[in-house]
């Protein structure tokens, strides 16, 4: 990511592939690419959410655009403009205040042949430089990038936008939708792909309000409108990207963490490549524990309770915790590293 514009190239960080479709004059017309929790590094083409029936049509999409766009630039401004988000804190990592204080800018420079700041350490970097400067997450710099399956959508990999299944009684299933519309707009955003439905709600506030969007349903266009509720993408997890989730589990936890019906469960301790761990906390804690209370209060999920620790506790504090462990109440309490840990580089 060295010399690459953040304030142009806005990404979800996570995928290991994708693509931007854009005017040579920096006007881009969609995204394609969406980061699925089933993906494995280590197994070639694994991404569930990919296919290339999928890239095709977001393609002939994108020409389509271009033939209008070219023919009436000043027409096609106004919907496209939401494709370029808002001017990020730093436009290029060499100015994350990471790269600087651990003196990891030679990893950033763009002569340098050995710089190598991979695509999915900008935002655990960027969250980090945050962390430095005394700056606020919002929700969407860790509820990044949300699935439409948090509208109560399932996509079609095969399709642009297509509808393949609505969930009862689901902000979608409200609005209207129905399984075989098709997505063509939404905050008037033209759709060529399932990313460009998450870049959407990516850029969609947090509090309550409502979404235009423009579908084709059996030949005819219709416009409907999805209600987002106060704080709505908190019903979703991030648990799973671990490079944003990874500062609160592994760093300040020492442990991984999954979804129960009771509670919170850690499945296993932090991985034994990480190399800065709470050892302090992973000390306290063991495989299959449940946790039920954190700091007095109860009906954590994954994302909120690692969104607590991150947004809510100040370095050094300590963690209070009730939990089960095989059967067996148990209390136990861990402090949060008193220092900034290093993260640029993992």
């Amino acid at each position: 990511m060295g010399g690459v514009d953040l304030s142009l190239f806005q990404f979800d960080p996570f995928l290991s592939w994708s693509v931007f479709m854009m005017n040579g004059d920096k006007t881009i017309y969609g995204r394609y690419g969406t980061a699925s929790p089933q993906t494995k590094r280590a197994d070639l083409d694994s991404n569930p959410n990919h296919s290339s029936a999928g890239l095709a049509a977001a393609l002939r999409r994108a020409l389509e655009l271009h033939s209008a766009y070219s023919q009436e630039p000043a027409l096609w401004a106004g919907p496209l403009a939401g494709k370029t988000g808002p001017k990020p804190e730093w436009s290029y990592v060499a100015e994350f205040p990471t790269a600087q204080k651990y003196g990891r800018s030679f990893r950033v420079e763009d002569a340098n042949e050995s710089a190598c700041t991979h695509c999915h350490e900008v935002q655990r970097s960027m969250i980090d430089s945050y962390f430095m400067t005394g700056k606020k997450l919002s929700d969407n710099m860790l509820w990044i990038y949300p699935d439409p399956s948090i509208l109560g959508l399932s996509m079609s990999i095969d399709h642009c936008a297509r509808v393949a299944a609505v969930a009862d009684e689901s902000i979608a299933a409200i609005a209207g939708l129905q399984p075989g519309d098709d997505l063509l707009s939404m905050a008037s955003q033209p759709l060529l792909s399932i990313a460009d439905v998450q870049w959407v709600l990516h850029n969609f506030p947090d509090a309550e309000g409502d979404l235009p969007i423009l579908i084709r349903r059996e030949g005819e266009e219709v416009e409907l409108e999805l209600s987002l509720p106060e704080q709505w993408r908190r019903a979703g997890d991030f648990g799973w990207r671990y490079r944003v989730a990874g500062y609160a589990m592994w760093l300040w936890m020492g442990v991984s963490l999954e979804d129960d019906p009771r509670g919170v469960r850690v499945p296993h301790l932090s991985p034994p490549w990480f190399k800065k761990p709470n050892l302090g906390a992973r000390e306290k804690f063991r495989a299959g524990d449940l946790i039920l209370e954190l700091d007095g209060k109860s009906d954590w999920s994954r994302s909120s309770l690692l969104s607590y620790l991150m947004r809510e506790k100040e370095l050094g504090s300590m963690v209070h915790v009730k939990l089960e462990r095989a059967g067996e109440a148990v209390e136990l309490s861990f402090e949060i590293p008193s220092e900034q840990p290093e993260v640029l580089g993992y």
